[in-house]
C-alpha cells in the first residue's frame, strides 16, 4: 500500500513543480489513462488530451500540490483502487500557500516490474456538511 501512497504524492509533487513528463510518467505508457481534476471541464482521456490538459493546467498563474494523509487501498489482480484524503495546497505568484482539503480517488495497474502507475484519476475538494447551509 505505501507504494501506492507515494504515487499519489509522486503525482502532487509533479503538479508543484509543474514537471509534464514527470506527471505523464505516473500513468501507464499506453493511451488507456484518464485524467479528471476538481473542476468543471478538467477532463481528459487518452494520452495527448490528457498531455493537452495538463500542459493548461500548469501554465496557470498558480500551482496545486497535494500530499496524502490516509488511504483506502482495494487490489485485485493486477489492479488496484485508490481513495486518499489529501491536504492540498495552492501556491501563487507571490508565494502565499492556501491550503485546502482534497481527495484522490483512482484505478491503478501493476506492471511486470512491481510498480504501480495510473490508469485513471480523479482529484475532487470535498466541502464542508455546513457550506452551503447555516448550522
Amino acid at each position: 500500500m505505501s507504494d501506492i501512497v507515494e504515487l499519489v504524492d509522486r503525482l502532487g509533487h509533479a503538479f508543484l513543480t509543474r514537471d509534464l513528463e514527470e506527471a505523464l510518467a505516473c500513468f501507464v505508457p499506453d493511451d488507456d489513462i484518464t485524467y479528471a481534476g476538481s473542476e468543471a471541464g478538467e477532463s481528459a482521456t487518452g494520452r495527448e488530451a490528457v498531455r493537452e490538459l495538463l500542459s493548461g493546467l500548469f501554465a496557470r498563474p498558480s500551482a496545486y500540490t497535494w500530499q496524502a494523509t490516509s488511504a483506502t487501498v482495494h487490489t485485485l489482480p493486477g489492479a488496484a483502487f485508490v481513495i486518499a484524503e489529501a491536504d492540498g495546497a495552492e501556491h501563487t505568484a507571490d508565494g502565499t500557500i492556501e491550503p485546502f482539503p482534497y481527495r484522490i480517488t483512482g484505478l491503478l495497474s501493476r506492471r511486470s516490474s512491481g510498480a504501480w502507475l495510473w490508469r485513471a484519476v480523479q482529484g475532487s475538494e470535498p466541502t464542508s456538511p455546513c457550506s452551503d447551509l447555516q448550522c
